[in-house]
């Protein structure tokens, strides 16, 4: 009686199970890493957000978001939390995923909906365990551990020396010095490597030697994998708002002599940032008709594409006036009213 798919008196080998990958699905326009980022927000005169863009349309609602120039920062929502360092580690939580990730890859991760949990240090060792098909890990830094498969009853320990592997009435164990055993206990089957040339085969009670070489060394486990990287913030842009107070005279288009250096110092930042294109957005209050806030609103965008080409920017911009229809403030208020009169340029980081 033999081992299915094995020669006669041969046992198998003990494989040692590696850990899945994990994965966090994050949106590729989400990456704000751009060193021009600080040195933008240094122009005066001007204010700089992080913005997240869909469908040529700043994405609102409630959220705070704090970016580095090198990608690192913090972005707060209703659903979600990421606090990151730009490199992958950090912290992030929405209403499935938890993860805390240390430079080195060492830390934690929890996925509501897939039921796994994964702590690892920076040496590989830890505990990984998917709830919800009942799979586990517990691995030391060394490749000794035990795996566990309540689904379909298997478990793997590897020692220092030895290994063991159980699946229903099949146990396998390998003694690390040739030597081994398989017992299938449904079939009535054993067999005994001595690990030096020979094994014997009982089977039904009976007893046949044959010639078997040694068994292998047991595997170790593989060290569990690193903790996810942290997500990138979900900024894809950066919104430069201008107030049209400063820019302009009431009703006007025509740059103001004493914007003129806020535009100059911004042109300078642009083109030190090769910026390859730009989107310069018009706006207006609610006084006067919608076609004369429309008409005002694109000369006023206009305006400062002009002037910014006539300063040797050489990206691909384009106008949009929106006149009165993008309020950012309250158009019953003169504070309110100036908020809402602004030029607007949106640049892509990715």
């Amino acid at each position: 009686m033999l081992v299915p798919g094995y020669a006669l008196g041969e046992i198998p080998p003990i494989t040692a199970p590696e850990m899945p990958d994990l994965s966090v699905t994050e949106n590729p326009d989400a990456k704000i890493t751009l060193d021009m980022t600080k040195k933008i927000s240094s122009v005066p005169g001007i204010n700089v957000t992080p913005v997240k863009v869909e469908n040529s349309n700043i994405v609102g609602g409630d959220y705070s978001m704090q970016i580095g120039q090198n990608g690192d920062g913090k972005f707060t929502d209703k659903n979600k939390s990421v606090q990151t360092d730009g490199k992958g580690a950090g912290q992030y939580t929405d209403e499935n995923v938890t993860i805390q990730r240390n430079e080195d890859g060492s830390g934690q991760y929890i996925n509501k909906v897939t039921g796994v949990r994964l702590q690892v240090d920076a040496q590989g060792e830890g505990k990984y365990l998917d709830e919800k098909n009942k799979v586990s890990f517990q691995i030391g830094a060394d490749g000794t551990g035990v795996y566990k498969d309540e689904k379909n009853n298997v478990t793997v320990t590897i020692n220092e020396k030895n290994a063991t592997y159980t699946s229903g009435d099949i146990t396998m164990e390998n003694n690390g010095d040739g030597s081994g055993t398989y017992n299938d206990k449904a079939k009535n089957l054993l067999i005994e490597n001595d690990g030096k040339g020979k094994a014997k085969i009982i089977f039904n009670g009976k007893t046949t030697e044959v010639d078997a070489k040694p068994l292998e060394k047991p595997e170790k486990f593989p060290k569990l994998k690193m903790v996810p990287p942290v997500p990138s913030i979900e900024a894809n842009s950066l919104l430069i708002t201008l107030d049209s107070g400063i820019l302009f005279d009431v009703d006007k288009y025509d740059v103001r002599p004493e914007a003129e250096e806020v535009l100059k110092n911004l042109a300078i930042v642009l083109k030190e940032a090769d910026i390859k294109a730009f989107e310069i957005d018009g706006h207006t209050d609610s006084d006067a008709g919608d076609k004369h806030n429309q008409i005002l609103s694109e000369n006023r965008a206009n305006a400062v594409k002009n002037f910014l080409t006539s300063q040797g920017i050489t990206a691909e911009i384009t106008i949009k006036g929106y006149g009165k229809t993008r309020p950012i403030a309250s158009n019953d208020t003169p504070e309110g009213k100036q908020k809402n009169r602004r030029v607007e340029i949106v640049i892509p980081t990715i």
